[in-house]
């Protein structure tokens, strides 16, 4: 899966058993596989709360947690996490918009691209010692990066592509009667409609 190429959207249609969640790991593996989880951040929801369904429906991506790209895994049946997810990324939708001004995202994101390519493997330690040379970003993992461009990132934080991934959005949007995870619907959906007008600068 290729942002750039292919856009910030993408809609998977299918019935249950039809393969939909399959492909939407498949996704998130492939899109986990091209980038780097300090320039790639993935949200993952499960818009299926399971009430009424079988035993383990409404957990199609939670197998995709381990991927280190992952920042957060949630399922509809939490309203409290839901309603927090809505105004975090209502917040961060702003945040953008005003770091990024009227610029594509791409060629922003492009343009601050962090420097140095090695990425190491996550470690119990969090951060090095010595000289300060290794650092851990936001997602665990430890990357090497040169002191002056760790102060020059301090100063201007690269964003990273942030990717929200959901299985069921119709479970989402239009919870049934009795679920525990209508009541943070509507604040949902608001959030998510700003991300179909602004998902270039995710």
């Amino acid at each position: 899966a290729d942002l750039v190429a292919d856009g910030p959207h993408l809609l998977v249609e299918g019935p249950p058993g039809s393969g939909r969640t399959e492909l939407l790991r498949a996704v998130v593996a492939s899109l986990a596989a091209a980038e780097r989880p300090d320039r790639l951040g993935l949200v993952l929801i499960d818009g299926r709360d399971g009430v009424g369904t079988a035993a383990g429906a409404g957990e199609g991506l939670r197998s995709c947690t381990d991927i280190p790209h992952v920042t957060t895994h949630l399922i509809a049946n939490d309203p409290v996490r839901m309603r927090e997810f809505a105004q975090s990324l209502s917040a961060e939708l702003k945040r953008r918009a005003e770091l990024v001004g009227l610029t594509d995202f791409a060629h922003w994101h492009t343009a601050h691209e962090v420097s140095g390519r090695m990425v190491a493997q996550r470690g119990p330690g969090g951060r090095g010692a010595g000289n300060g040379d290794l650092e851990a970003p936001p997602s665990s993992t430890l990357r090497l990066r040169p002191g002056a461009a760790r102060q020059h990132t301090e100063a201007a934080p690269p964003l990273p592509r942030l990717v929200v991934v959901v299985d069921d959005l119709d479970a989402l949007v239009s919870p049934a009667l009795g679920s525990p995870g209508r009541p943070a619907a509507g604040s949902v959906v608001r959030a998510l409609e700003a991300v179909a007008r602004e998902g270039e600068r995710l």
